[in-house]
């Protein structure tokens, strides 16, 4: 590893026009600077700092914080997407990661694929972290920090060995004279146990970012998206209760989820007339069986038709050239604008009290978990109303969600980029849905669709295994146990295997009213596993 202490570090920059790579010896411009946060015989954490030393702003695109050769044979590498439902396991070689430009376009940060911001060309590219398993040895690599840049690992095999090379990047941040910035800071952790250097790792970033500790990961009843879409109501919720009384002490349930469809997205206290008793009435029933209450919301987005929309279009992002950001419901609809969403700017100040308007109410309705979707398009702009970069941006939305409800809420993300999220959030979704609740039923195209939805979350699950209880809760989404959910008898038996064994979040995706003895018994097995009774 001695070639990384003498590796290359610097900035790329845009200079009257021009795009620059400044290496660490240049003088002038930027005062550039690399130290050793931690070293030790196996691992070492660097940073690197950057000053503005000339008289005029720089914009500054992604800070190099080292690049170096290892030599040997690779036998397997961890690629490592951006966002929940990014690709996330094992490849057998280093293979180049394609830019996605027509479907599943939200899974990627388009500015690691650009040169000016430093793409390594024809390289797999890591997002956050990687691993890299040789025939005697194992590294990983990656941020340790990551509340203010997104953190990328470029991995390209050549003639010499293989390339790294590691960035943070600044999103074109305006750098002033005698203005100082520094990188994330990042872990080269290297070993010959592939498993033992990944748990070193997350132990690292527990120890860097102040990672938040949940002694009890929440089993709850995923209220009714699952079984049956974005229709949920107080009669589906009712149905719900009721059939649970038939099954006292032995569900182990401890909160049931309020799913969408309670209001039109973006006027998230207008409750329309699926809940004709209020929400507060029904958390109290909820708080009656013993269980705590939770409800999904996805703040920072809005319908078009809502009246948040209308009555506040300038809340919403718009890029530099005064388009709107959008996002998405299906990321592979990504061009289809029927699934269109509206994107709130979450730095704006008038945006932060609207929040905390909802959460405020949330908590005073006796909400005890929020679940959080939809925020990865809050990255997509490149025009905020702070001066930030989209890391910052999205971690701020997030903060003022914690700050508002405070310590006792169990905050949990879904559809989001994930390493903003590190000490801010209970839990977080690390792969995509179980499955897609309206193809379940269609003949063949419903197996083919959630076979393969399956698949790709059980995949991003195990990959990220190591994260849970050290960063944060896994949440491996929803066990659906039913039959004709799209789901063949081999792969339900895979999901309940796992989550026996993964000691994270569970919840679940199947109606308590329609289910069959063969499934609770099977519910209920599941529990006794998890918590060892």
């Amino acid at each position: 590893m001695r070639n990384i202490f003498s590796s290359e570090y610097g900035v790329f920059i845009e200079k009257e026009g021009n795009n620059k790579f400044i290496v660490s010896d240049n003088v002038g411009i930027l005062g550039i600077k690399r130290k050793v946060v931690e070293g030790g015989e196996n691992e070492f954490v660097v940073q690197v700092e950057l000053r503005n030393i000339g008289e005029e702003d720089v914009l500054v695109k992604s800070m190099v914080v080292a690049e170096f050769l290892l030599t040997g044979k690779v036998e397997k590498v961890l690629e490592n997407g951006w966002g929940q439902s990014s690709f996330s396991g094992y490849r057998t070689q280093v293979k180049e990661t394609k830019r996605k430009r027509i479907i599943l376009k939200r899974d990627q940060n388009s500015n690691s694929f650009m040169k000016n911001f430093g793409y390594l060309e024809g390289s797999m590219v890591n997002e956050w972290f990687t691993q890299v398993v040789f025939s005697e040895k194992n590294c990983v690599f990656g941020a340790v920090t990551s509340a203010d840049q997104f953190t990328q690992i470029y991995l390209k095999e050549g003639k010499d060995g293989l390339k790294v090379r590691i960035t943070c990047q600044l999103d074109d941040y305006r750098l002033k004279p005698d203005e100082k910035l520094v990188s994330e800071k990042i872990a080269l952790v290297w070993g010959r146990k592939a498993k033992e250097t990944l748990e070193d790792y997350a132990d690292l970033i527990a120890k860097y970012s102040k990672t938040r500790s949940v002694k009890n990961p929440p089993v709850g009843l995923c209220c009714a998206y699952y079984f049956q879409g974005n229709i949920v109501s107080e009669e589906y919720l009712r149905s719900q209760l009721r059939s649970l009384t038939l099954f006292p002490g032995k569900t182990g349930l401890k909160y049931v989820e309020i799913d969408a469809g309670y209001c039109t997205w973006g006027d998230w206290l207008e409750i329309n007339n699926s809940f004709p008793s209020g929400m507060k009435v029904m958390v109290n029933e909820i708080r009656k069986m013993g269980l705590k209450a939770g409800i999904w919301c996805a703040p920072y987005v809005a319908d078009p038709k809502s009246n948040l929309y209308k009555q506040h279009p300038d809340w919403f992002l718009r890029n530099k050239s005064g388009r709107e950001i959008e996002g998405r419901l299906s990321s592979p609809l990504d061009l289809l604008p029927q699934f269109s969403l509206k994107v709130l700017d979450p730095t704006l100040p008038e945006v932060q009290k609207y929040i905390r308007k909802v959460v405020k109410q949330f908590m005073d309705w006796g909400f005890e978990m929020l679940k959080i979707d939809f925020t990865y398009p809050v990255c997509f702009s490149d025009r905020y109303f702070l001066p930030v970069t989209r890391a910052q941006a999205l971690r701020m939305g997030y903060e003022v969600i914690r700050s508002t409800a405070g310590e006792r809420i169990h905050l949990m993300s879904a559809i989001s980029q994930l390493s903003p999220l590190v000490g801010v959030v209970d839990s977080a979704r690390v792969g995509i849905d179980t499955l897609n609740p309206y193809v379940s039923k269609i003949p063949f195209f419903g197996k083919m669709i959630n076979g393969y939805m399956f698949k790709e979350s059980m995949r991003n699950n195990s990959a990220r295994l190591f994260l849970n209880g050290k960063v944060w809760i896994n949440d491996a989404d929803c066990f659906v146990g039913r039959g004709h959910a799209g789901l063949s008898k081999s792969q339900m038996s895979e999901q309940f295997d796992f989550l026996k064994k993964y000691k994270g979040s569970i919840w679940i995706g199947d109606s308590f009213k329609t289910m069959t003895k063969s499934n609770l018994d099977k519910y209920i097995d599941l529990f006794r596993k998890r918590w060892g009774k």
